[in-house]
């Protein structure tokens, strides 16, 4: 593997990353920002997000030989290959995906079972419990994050075929 192919890799590992990231952060918060400001304001703030997420994602993925003789990223090594054993650009997206889906998962599940928990400490007491507020849309989130994180694991082969498309 030559450094171009390594860093192209790698930036199209990081634009996957922050597509996924982006998703399932962002869009939640600015979902709740709804609430704080009118409905054009907020809407004006999603449509643009997501604008800006599109062109990012577009502007990492299209210009990646741009991006590597601009930042010279591909300078300065004594050798002109890289050696990873055997792994191909395809093992390396899978297990960039199956990294990326981990981290979802690993990230959370212990939200969600507190909340799970929290909600089961809420409906089996006989009294009310001060200051617990059921807030069941950051449990869904958690819950479709789990669940995301889970696809991604188990279908890193198709993902990284796709992903590995030049």
């Amino acid at each position: 593997m030559t450094k171009r192919d390594f860093f192209r890799l790698l930036i199209k590992i990081f634009t996957l990353y922050a597509v996924i990231i982006s998703i399932f952060t962002l869009f939640p918060q600015l979902f709740l920002w709804n609430q704080i400001f009118d409905t054009v304001t907020s809407g004006l703030i999603f449509i643009g997000s997501i604008l800006l997420l599109v062109a990012f994602s577009i502007l990492l993925v299209k210009y990646t030989d741009h991006i590597i003789n601009f930042l010279k990223l591909d300078k300065g090594f004594d050798e002109e290959t890289i050696i990873l054993g055997n792994l191909n650009n395809e093992a390396i997206f899978k297990i960039a995906i199956i990294l990326i889906g981990g981290f979802m998962i690993v990230e959370n599940v212990p939200k969600l079972l507190m909340d799970i928990l929290n909600e089961f400490k809420f409906r089996t007491a006989n009294q009310y419990i001060q200051g617990h507020d059921v807030d069941y849309f950051w449990f869904g989130v958690n819950f479709l994050n789990v669940i995301v994180g889970y696809l991604l694991v188990t279908n890193c082969k198709p993902i990284a075929k796709f992903l590995d498309k030049k």
